[in-house]
């Protein structure tokens, strides 16, 4: 951007978001998108978080109050990282985080740190946890062009089915979405598989129960197995992980 020009008309530019998707997905496994912040806002578990408190800027999560968004903040860049069949240590929790959610902060890291050198403008790492200061990922990831919502209420992306781990990054342009997209409905006509391999059948009224699905965390969480997702033999927290291998969607050898 040269010296006098207004942001908001130089990342007006879709070629702008082309080029900072271009650079998120130089990161090996990783998938970027781009989403408004006025869109978040009113997406489905925005709007069902701020109904009740009325507040505008951001959602209030079930265990805290309002969360604060950064108020120069304009857009977010989602980040996905692949999660094959082939890596399943990249979820296990160790007590400290995970090994998937590590690499996705030193991407993170990187990103921010060409944000300020190559574009001269700040990025925003979030939190996971909404009531962090983070957004409702699986949200952010759909209007940001990712994928869809599918029958077992994850993210759906085209490439690696709902196989990823998220984070986002706030941006102060008012950058070009890239989403969401109209061409990818893989449950459309799909037996829904992922819904039949549930153990807790948290599907069984034809509409995921959240409730469910946290009794079998909980079971996970308080049964902790020997791992080795970083080299250190220690108790690791395998949370379940049925709906989401049971997906047909990107489960060819490559990418499942």
């Amino acid at each position: 951007m040269t010296d006098g020009q207004h942001p908001d008309k130089y990342s007006a530019d879709p070629r702008v978001s082309a080029g900072i998707i271009k650079k998120a997905q130089s990161f090996p496994e990783v998938l970027a998108g781009i989403a408004s912040l006025d869109g978040l806002r009113e997406s489905p578990s925005h709007t069902s978080a701020t109904v009740d408190v009325g507040w505008k800027d951001g959602p209030q999560y079930e265990n805290g109050g309002p969360v604060d968004w950064p108020k120069q903040a304009r857009s977010v860049l989602v980040l996905a990282l692949r999660h094959p069949r082939k890596k399943p240590g990249l979820d296990w929790w160790d007590g400290k985080g995970t090994a998937g959610n590590r690499v996705l902060i030193s991407v993170s890291k990187h990103l921010k740190q060409w944000f300020g050198e190559k574009l001269g403008q700040p990025a925003h790492p979030l939190p996971y946890h909404v009531e962090k200061g983070g957004v409702f990922l699986k949200d952010a990831a759909v209007l940001a062009g990712l994928g869809i919502i599918g029958k077992n209420n994850l993210l759906v992306t085209p490439e690696f089915g709902p196989r990823v781990r998220l984070r986002a990054m706030f941006l102060e342009w008012r950058l070009v979405p890239t989403g969401p997209i109209d061409w990818f409905n893989p449950c459309e006509e799909c037996s829904a598989p992922c819904q039949q391999a549930c153990p807790q059948k948290a599907y069984a009224s034809g509409v995921y129960a959240r409730g469910s699905c946290m009794v079998q965390m909980e079971h996970d969480r308080t049964n902790p197995v020997p791992g080795d997702s970083d080299g250190a033999n220690q108790p690791m927290v395998r949370y379940c992980r049925q709906c989401e291998l049971a997906c047909p969607v990107g489960a060819w050898p490559q990418s499942g």
